[in-house]
């Protein structure tokens, strides 16, 4: 009678524990789920910079895949109703509606319609973007920014600028030991008089009658700043790059530069 009461005990017992780590595990699996504490920083389409790594070009990456719907999305835990995105050029807000890992993005397009993220919680943590705004459905990958940006527009151009201007560089007919640097962070190293840079990735900075990938070099003169557009490019190996002047052919028209003679050349030695 005993031993069968004390099986019955062991039995009962079982079960429960088992019940409480089913339930733990549920609570777990839960938890790891898209929620605004593990949405929360500044995400980016990491995709696009790598195929802009790939084809040396923004205009590369726009043109032999797609322009995703935007280049970073921030969540805010203390907003945890919409979502910030960026577009290369300007900022917005949308609503969105968090189901299990699934975060709708409401009023994103034409028509009212959704961008659809998926968050990988059971893999790597990131964002697979599923937009079909446009008519077709484009996939962009996105990752959580690292870099401690504050905002998503300068955590995308961390990632982009690391990915278009990585490694050292050295000017054809220059010092052979001046190392010159276009860091992650937007600042010039040893290119007189330049000291910070910026890539264009969309709006007016396009400016030229013939496409070329654009970028705004800064310089300080007598305490203020000078802005410098030039166009970029790089050769097929993506192992030098060319930074051309650019020649307002038309003040008053609008985007009306044309290409003119190379102002740098640089030959590159990529980071291990």
């Amino acid at each position: 009678m005993y031993k069968q009461t004390f099986a019955l005990l062991l039995i009962i017992l079982a079960f429960h524990a088992c019940k409480s780590e089913g339930a733990d595990k549920a609570a777990q699996n839960i938890s790891e789920q898209a929620n605004s504490t593990n949405l929360a920083g500044h995400w980016i389409a990491i995709d696009f910079c790598s195929r802009a790594d790939q084809y040396g070009s923004v205009l590369g990456a726009m043109n032999n895949a797609h322009k995703p719907f935007s280049f970073s999305l921030s969540f805010n835990p203390d907003k945890p109703d919409s979502v910030v995105c960026y577009n290369g050029f300007e900022t917005w807000s949308l609503p969105i509606a968090i189901d299990g890992d699934t975060v709708e993005m409401k009023n994103a397009g034409q028509n009212n319609k959704s961008v659809f993220l998926i968050y990988n919680s059971n893999d790597d943590k990131s964002i697979t973007m599923f937009d079909g705004t446009s008519g077709n459905t484009y996939m962009d990958k996105f990752i959580k920014s690292k870099a401690g940006a504050q905002t998503g527009p300068l955590s995308f151009n961390v990632a982009l600028n690391h990915n278009l201007f990585n490694g050292e560089f050295r000017k054809v007919g220059g010092k052979t030991d001046e190392k010159i640097q276009l860091t992650p962070g937007g600042v010039v190293m040893n290119l007189e008089p330049y000291k910070r840079y910026e890539i264009c990735s969309g709006g007016d900075c396009f400016m030229t009658l013939e496409p070329i990938d654009v970028l705004t070099l800064a310089s300080a003169v007598n305490g203020e700043v000078k802005k410098t557009y030039m166009g970029f490019k790089y050769s097929a190996q993506n192992d030098t790059l060319t930074l051309y002047n650019l020649v307002n052919t038309n003040p008053e028209e609008k985007g009306a530069f044309a290409i003119g003679k190379p102002a740098y050349t640089l030959l590159r030695k990529r980071s291990q």
